[in-house]
């Protein structure tokens, strides 16, 4: 099973994508902001990340940006409410995938599976 940060600010949408990742049998860790991402990311090793776009402080967009940076072979899995616009931009950045939200489960996990082949 893959390892798998999900990174998202609002604790709702937290706890359902752990829920469906965590179902599947996968590792979860969690950060609920880009900079705590950041930091968990390089202190652990992490197969995909699943990101929200809208987020304070250091958005989704600015977190891709930094991981890629620093781990030009980073899965990136996109998560949003925001609108197909902001979807589009992550595609453009090189995001794996981009779901809107409410995700539907069986697309995020067949996404991580993609992104973190056994």
């Amino acid at each position: 099973m893959a390892s798998v940060l999900i990174v998202e600010d609002e604790s709702t949408d937290l706890i359902i994508l752990r829920d469906i990742v965590e179902s599947s049998g996968h590792e979860v860790h969690l950060a609920t902001g880009g900079e705590q991402a950041l930091s968990l990311y390089m202190g652990r090793s992490v197969d995909v990340v699943v990101t929200d776009l809208q987020m304070p402080h250091m958005d989704g967009l600015e977190l891709m940006g930094a991981l890629q940076a620093l781990f030009p072979a980073v899965a990136i899995i996109v998560v949003s409410g925001k609108g197909p616009e902001l979807l589009a931009a992550a595609m453009d950045k090189g995001a794996l995938a981009v779901f809107s939200k409410p995700v539907d489960p069986a697309e995020l996990l067949e996404a991580i599976a993609q992104a973190a082949p056994e």
